[in-house]
């Protein structure tokens, strides 16, 4: 079922309903194929995104030509290149469609337009922040601390119904690890269960 981007939104600031009407109004809505680029590596269009329905796949392209996973977004999730557009720079990863989707999108300089109409826009602007910035600490600790078993282990219970939805090539990237490794580390888990 699709998500709504007032409610998800209101789980994070106390929109009124004319809020909400503001909100709706200024985000577009996008229709995306699985297989779609919603943004290429070198961008300079720093977007926020909510996604309605569907599964995103942001990534770091590689010089070697392959990609490393940052991140999987799927629905009721918010998501944005707010520290690029914060540097003035182009955003460094591309994000894909794993699935057809519907984005709710905006730009980052209009979102920020959005907080001087409403305390609560300011309130939802510094929570996706913060959010943002919690995911990124919790994925560099894992990739410095944990195992690959660490780390497969911890995506199953953070992401419980992706594990289904995504390649397992794209897991292993994640993970940072190859995917022979990932089907080495499932095969161990799954012999001590």
């Amino acid at each position: 079922m699709p998500a709504s981007l007032t409610d998800a939104a209101r789980d994070w600031a106390p929109l009124s309903d004319l809020e909400a009407g503001v909100l709706e109004d200024a985000f577009a809505r996008r229709e995306i194929m699985q297989g779609e680029a919603v943004a290429l590596p070198g961008s300079d269009d720093h977007q926020v995104l909510f996604v309605e329905d569907g599964l995103l796949r942001f990534y770091y392209p590689t010089d070697d030509g392959r990609e490393s996973n940052k991140a999987f977004v799927a629905q009721g999730e918010f998501a944005g290149a707010l520290a690029a557009a914060g540097l003035g720079v182009p955003i460094l990863y591309g994000i894909h469609a794993l699935e057809d989707a519907t984005v709710r999108t905006i730009s980052v300089d209009g979102f920020r337009a959005l907080f001087d109409e409403s305390p609560a826009f300011e309130r939802l602007g510094r929570r996706l922040a913060e959010h943002i910035l919690m995911r990124k600490e919790r994925r560099a600790r894992s990739l410095l601390l944990e195992s690959a078993a660490e780390r497969y282990v911890a995506f199953l219970e953070a992401e419980p119904g992706l594990a289904q939805r995504v390649p397992q090539y794209h897991i292993a990237s994640y993970l940072g690890v190859t995917d022979v490794h990932l089907s080495r580390v499932r095969r161990e888990l799954a012999n001590a269960a």
